[in-house]
């Protein structure tokens, strides 16, 4: 389980994600970071940790910065998700991660982990804290059209990837 702490799954892919992104913040690379499900969490809590830790954040904490963080079949809205995520005592900016420029969120019509489709209002305070440069985009509803063993699965990472809003999304990064 990714919350128990007594586990070592979470720690284990923190210290693998955290050692990309340091590289990645090291060489001042411009960064889209992508993710899915329960990866959406790990990212959101590594990110966190590279704004508070005191391993990170003197050297990288709003200083360095993904560009875009893209969550597809979040469950960053779902009260449970959000009592358990990284800086949850905190109040104000010190609740959120520091280090991230824009946020686009892609949501799935009947894809039951993202059931609260919409993370603006979850997570407005960043904006209003000034930890975003705008608001959250909320895409949805997407219609994630995979199909395994003739069963719909709407919540499959293949299927948001090659959703045209998401490739608009990466296109419009890769241009910028």
């Amino acid at each position: 389980d990714y919350w128990d702490r007594e586990a070592h799954f979470g720690s284990e892919i923190h210290l693998r994600l955290s050692g990309v992104l340091k590289e990645a913040f090291d060489n001042d690379e411009e960064i889209m970071l992508v993710s899915h499900s329960l990866g959406t969490i790990i990212c959101y809590d590594s990110l966190w940790h590279f704004s508070h830790n005191d391993e990170y954040r003197n050297d990288y904490g709003a200083k360095k910065k993904v560009d875009l963080f893209v969550t597809m079949g979040s469950p960053l809205g779902d009260e449970n998700a959000k009592q358990n995520l990284r800086g949850k005592e905190g109040s104000g900016a010190l609740r959120y991660p520091h280090n991230i420029r824009r946020w686009v969120n892609l949501s799935a019509e009947d894809d039951y982990v993202s059931h609260d489709r919409v993370l603006k209002d979850d997570f407005h305070e960043m904006y209003k804290e000034g930890l975003l440069e705008e608001p959250i985009v909320d895409i949805h509803p997407l219609y994630n059209l995979t199909v395994h063993d003739e069963v719909s699965v709407p919540h499959s990472a293949l299927g948001y990837l090659v959703q045209p809003e998401f490739t608009e999304v990466l296109h419009e990064w890769i241009q910028s």
